[in-house]
């Protein structure tokens, strides 16, 4: 029989899991354990649920574009329990000069698609909007070296484009310093359209215009970009639980050294149980993992640990529709930096998914901290509240006591990819093919989202089952 043992309990972990159940239950020799050392499974997936409310403290939905949390909900048999965002209320808003300014239509991340939308636009100074439009001419990048996503950004669409849009939104996306964070690691779709088209711009509206060419030979979808599960992220969670029966899922179980010996690889636990594995996947963050690897590979681990990590908050409140200040006719809004404010972002989460809060009520979620502002998100719950309920009144107009406010810290729980990440994760995984049957998965090597993991840990689970059945990796 095959052994196969899984350190960490998030959606790579998990998702690996699952892929190994599917083989259990076509009757493979084999056995799979995986192990958590925290008390609960999903890592940064968690769901509360109080009073009709759905409350997530961590990612509230994933993106459709990337198949794999839609093809494993599908598995998972919960097709009908995903849910997109509300189709009625798709604005988004930019808090600059002391208002909510309304993105322009046709603006794609960044980069606008329709002339008249983007001309007539509050939200960019004419000389802004002058700057952007010059990425129709501006040349290419000559080498193919990573850069920053502000470096990026500045030489493309200029200084306006980098403060108002992709500081605040796509470095937000990452809770990272666009000075230091990989535009090939994180958005390497800008990369790409660079190199095929030279001009942002003209590249989206190529893109724009295949995908309308293309609508008619497609079967229709009704996915929209993020798309999340009824009762919150936590149903895949324990879905994938409830179906891997086959799988030994053990929480509370710390690792305390991981070591090659001819039989395979021997894993004993802080609590003295030991057991010997044909192959592991370690599906930890990278701070874990680079322990756990360095009396084996001390040079990845050495790498690993150079990889950042920041603290992040988020709050979330819930108020009386009745009388609240604020129409919430949008999904949020988003806070450049030199607003100087304490919240980063605020979706109004009652509106985007209005199944998250019950009849007679709003529900807002705003996040805090990040590479620049991590200080603000590692204060106590009590000064947070305070914070965000002064931020909201200044911003919304929000006067209203809130029937509850969550308030949860994420201390040093946000990976960042810095410039030339990808080639440092490309060192890792040639070292580790030193290591026949050592696997890595997670969020800290090439994709943070929920879809990354999925296809990450499922990518993990097939190099083991190759292994294991003698095929090279």
């Amino acid at each position: 029989m095959k052994k196969i043992i899984i350190i960490g309990g998030g959606i790579a972990g998990l998702a690996a899991a699952y892929r190994f159940q599917r083989e259990l239950s076509e009757g493979a020799d084999m056995e799979c354990i995986l192990l958590e050392g925290n008390d609960r499974f999903g890592g940064k997936i968690s769901t509360e649920k109080s009073d009709g409310f759905v409350i997530e403290r961590g990612p509230d939905s994933f993106i459709s574009q990337k198949p794999a949390a839609i093809q494993l909900c599908k598995q998972l048999g919960l097709d009908d329990r995903l849910t997109g965002t509300n189709p009625g209320a798709p604005s988004t808003f930019v808090y600059t000069g002391g208002k909510l300014v309304t993105m322009p239509d046709g603006l794609s991340l960044m980069i606008p698609t329709k002339f008249l939308p983007f001309a007539l636009t509050p939200l960019f100074s004419m000389p802004g909007k002058i700057r952007m439009a010059f990425d129709l001419f501006i040349p290419g990048k000559e080498d193919d070296s990573d850069e920053s996503l502000a470096s990026f950004v500045r030489r493309r669409m200029g200084e306006e484009a980098l403060n108002k849009m992709a500081e605040p939104m796509l470095a937000g996306i990452y809770a990272s310093d666009p000075e230091k964070m990989s535009i090939r690691s994180t958005f390497p779709m800008f990369v790409e359209t660079e190199r095929k088209h030279r001009s942002l711009i003209l590249g989206m509206l190529a893109r724009k215009k295949a995908m309308l060419m293309n609508a008619g030979k497609r079967p229709p979808t009704s996915y929209s970009l993020f798309m999340t599960l009824k009762e919150g992220l936590g149903e895949m969670v324990d879905a994938i639980i409830k179906k891997s029966p086959d799988v030994q899922f053990k929480s509370g179980t710390k690792v305390s050294s991981l070591e090659k010996r001819p039989d395979g690889w021997h894993v004993k636990l802080e609590n003295g149980w030991e057991r010997q594995a044909d192959a592991v996947i370690i599906a930890t963050p990278g701070t874990i993992t680079a322990k756990i690897l360095q009396p084996i590979a001390p040079d990845s681990a050495e790498i690993l640990k150079g990889i950042n990590y920041v603290s992040t908050a988020t709050v979330t409140l819930g108020y009386k529709k009745e009388g609240f200040s604020h129409p919430l006719d949008g999904f949020g809004f988003v806070v450049p930096k030199k607003e100087g404010r304490s919240i980063l972002a605020c979706t109004w989460t009652s509106s985007k998914f209005p199944h998250r809060a019950p009849e007679g009520y709003v529900m807002l979620r705003c996040y805090l901290g990040g590479a620049l502002q991590e200080e603000i998100a590692e204060k106590d719950e009590e000064t947070l509240e305070t914070l965000v309920r002064k931020d909201l009144q200044e911003i919304m107009g929000i006067k209203e006591t809130p029937v509850f406010c969550k308030v949860f810290r994420n201390l040093k729980s946000n990976v960042q990819y810095h410039v030339s990440h990808s080639e440092k994760i490309d060192s890792v995984m040639e070292d580790l093919k030193n290591f026949p049957g050592l696997f890595l998965a997670g969020s800290a090597y090439r994709g943070i989202g929920i879809p990354d993991c999925i296809q990450n840990g499922n990518q993990a689970a097939e190099a083991t089952l190759e292994f294991l059945n003698g095929k090279s990796p």
